[in-house]
């Protein structure tokens, strides 16, 4: 029996605290573009499920868990995100379209969601968490479900007269009026004993949501791996 309430809370249980249904019509071009040149009908497809974390119990429910993979978070988030699927919503059709391959607008898909405003940081920011939260999970379903999605509310950095992102940024990429300078950014990382290799400055000096901000080893882990796939992009 279908039971959308208990599966959300069977996903907050594991840290996975957000969760925003889209109806197929609601989709953007770009979405549905991409969908499309991967040879997945969309008209078997009626709802979208986009999964969430905040904070860091999803980082302390994973780290309880014996085999943690090759790419842990991942292979994590798959895995609960089928099981809400299978196991509360009747175990019905779908397609796994993010993490994957292929180029999944996730933030075109949380502004729908009312999940993020956009920020001088290029990363999403919530009203509640900051810059604090994740995409970990989207999910095309065959089953016709409600839309679940948020009231966004003003943007946080409306109210932010400081702006502290753009002033602490060590490499000067960032703008109020602009989309940050990722060369700069990229450099800048790349330097030898950069204090940005492993975190960002700018991401942890936002006021909005400090409560909900990641411990060092999640915040080590996410930056480490993004440093990893810029040297490894450079050296192809």
């Amino acid at each position: 029996m279908m039971n959308i309430a208990k599966g959300k809370k069977m996903l907050s249980e594991q840290g996975l605290n957000m969760l925003a249904i889209l109806g197929a019509d609601m989709l953007p071009t770009d979405f549905n573009t991409v969908v499309q040149k991967a040879d997945i009908r969309l008209q078997d497809y009626t709802s979208l499920i986009l999964i969430g974390h905040s904070g860091n119990m999803m980082w302390r429910r994973l780290h309880e868990q014996a085999d943690k993979g090759r790419d842990p978070v991942d292979e994590f988030s798959v895995f609960y995100a089928k099981l809400f699927v299978e196991k509360y919503l009747d175990g019905c059709a779908y397609v796994v379209l993010y993490p994957g391959e292929l180029p999944i607008p996730l933030q075109q898909l949380g502004e729908l969601a009312g999940w993020q405003h956009r920020s001088p940081l290029g990363l999403g920011i919530n009203k509640v968490s900051g810059p604090w939260f994740g995409y970990r999970a989207a999910l095309l379903v065959g089953i016709k479900l409600p839309a679940m999605v948020d009231l966004p509310g003003e943007s946080p950095c409306e109210q932010c007269a400081d702006k502290p992102c753009i002033t602490t940024c060590p490499a000067n990429a960032l703008s109020a009026s602009r989309l940050p300078n990722v060369s700069a950014c990229v450099d800048y990382r790349l330097q030898k004993r950069s204090p940005c290799a492993q975190q960002c400055i700018a991401r942890l000096a936002c006021p909005v949501g400090s409560e909900f901000r990641y411990c060092d080893e999640q915040i080590n882990y996410f930056y480490g791996r993004s440093l990893d796939s810029i040297k490894a992009h450079l050296a192809e």
